[in-house]
């Protein structure tokens, strides 16, 4: 069987558009992955958890997943738009979101003393999905 860079990039923008879906829907969900809750005394709180953990995650991965199916697919123009380079713009952007929080994660781990296991398993998780999404760009199908 041939390796499908492309559906494998499939495959780690789904996850992140579940979770960012997920979140939309169970804002409570998403305060519990980033370990914050909303504040009594300020109404409107978990709008924050709903649009940043659940609208914006859903949004920019569903979109990328949308352009990278097509290319998966070989539709090569998507709303009149060359599918493949804006594919590859949008999941390059949504790679380096996750490679990204896992940087973050580990200046946490390395300059905050923050060496628990959750951050350290949740590195883990950001990087592998950030190198899922990202897997087009270092592998030409």
């Amino acid at each position: 069987m041939e390796f499908a860079p492309f559906w494998v990039s499939c495959f780690g923008l789904a996850v992140g558009a579940a979770m960012g879906l997920w979140g939309l829907i169970n804002p409570r969900w998403a305060a519990g992955i980033v370990r914050l809750r909303d504040d009594p005394e300020k109404p409107g709180g978990f709008a924050e958890f709903r649009g940043t953990y659940g609208g914006l995650f859903f949004a920019t991965h569903a979109f990328a997943l949308v352009l990278m199916a097509c290319v998966a697919l070989e539709i090569e123009a998507f709303a009149g738009v060359p599918t493949y380079w804006t594919a590859l713009g949008t999941v390059g952007v949504c790679g380096l979101v996750w490679l990204g929080t896992a940087v973050g994660r580990v200046a946490a781990i390395a300059l905050d003393g923050a060496g628990t296991r959750y951050n350290q398993a949740s590195v883990i998780f950001e990087i592998v999905l950030g190198a899922l999404i990202v897997t087009p760009w270092f592998f030409r199908a």
